[in-house]
């Protein structure tokens, strides 16, 4: 028994010699000696060195998009929230083009401020409830939080909410002010000859029209959701979208002498949907 044993493992560990020959010369150009059990080990080393080095490749680097079914479920998540985002875009676009829809009726007299507060509220009112996030919105948009919470590239600097400095629309002398308790919710300006009506502060124009009550009207929003309107202009001289500065001319009127109906401008200031006295952000 001891001789049978001895000898399956005097010839498990004993040594082959492998050569390699020349094709054409037969001569030997390598050899190298090893036995079976050694051989063993061998292909169990390259086996090793192989599941590791395609593990490292899998894990640290782009080749696992080419694994079956990895690719799909990549695009399957990365289209899901683009959808969801893209929806809530949807509906900010939605509820914003109401506000210049019932901004539009404000400015053009068609609606009293009597019957409207703010421009929030009748926003409320109207949106549809698909502009209220969905469970999918708020679990992605709780879950993007958390991921940028740490990320100091994305904490942005808090503005402070200071009043722009106002100028003047038009030189001339107030002599009808602001008065809320007799629906008047701006000043009438009394021009002199040949001045313009500018901007007051920069900012965009979202309305720019002839109303039959008015005559031409222009608005313009400004920071901190300010907005200016400027009524009875014989002439506007921009238009929707358009951007302004400061003290830049966006409408003509016509000298007293012409203008028989109303010689002076209206002259209105909003905030967040609410007139404000003009007087108390301008000096006239």
């Amino acid at each position: 028994m001891k001789k049978i044993f001895k000898k399956s493992i005097t010839k498990r560990f004993r040594k082959y010699r492998v050569s390699i020959l020349n094709e054409f010369t037969l001569e030997e150009a390598f050899f190298f000696r090893i036995s079976k059990g050694g051989f063993y080990v061998l292909l169990v080393l390259i086996f090793v060195f192989l599941f590791v080095l395609f593990s490292l490749l899998y894990n640290y680097t782009p080749f696992k998009r080419f694994s079956p079914g990895y690719s799909d479920m990549v695009v399957r998540s990365e289209l899901v929230q683009e959808t969801i985002r893209l929806d809530s875009l949807s509906n900010i676009v939605a509820m914003q083009r109401k506000q210049l829809d019932i901004l539009r009726t404000i400015l053009s007299g068609e609606v009293s401020v009597d019957s409207v507060f703010t421009v929030q509220n009748v926003v409320n009112s109207i949106v549809p409830d698909s502009a209220v996030k969905s469970k999918k919105e708020q679990e992605f948009c709780a879950a993007y939080e958390e991921k940028e919470r740490f990320n100091l590239s994305s904490i942005e600097t808090p503005k402070q909410n200071i009043n722009p400095f106002f100028l003047k629309p038009i030189r001339g002398k107030v002599t009808r002010e602001f008065d809320l308790s007799k629906n008047h919710i701006g000043c009438d300006i009394m021009y002199y000859n040949n001045e313009n009506v500018v901007s007051v502060y920069a900012g965009v124009v979202i309305f720019a029209e002839y109303t039959v009550n008015a005559e031409y009207v222009i608005g313009i929003l400004h920071e901190n959701d300010f907005i200016s309107v400027y009524k009875y202009n014989s002439e506007l001289l921009k238009k929707i979208g358009d951007e302004v500065k400061t003290g830049e001319v966006i409408a003509i009127v016509n000298s007293p002498a012409e203008k028989s109906t109303k010689p002076y401008i209206h002259f209105e200031l909003w905030q967040k949907g609410k007139p404000l006295n003009p007087t108390e952000y301008i000096i006239f």
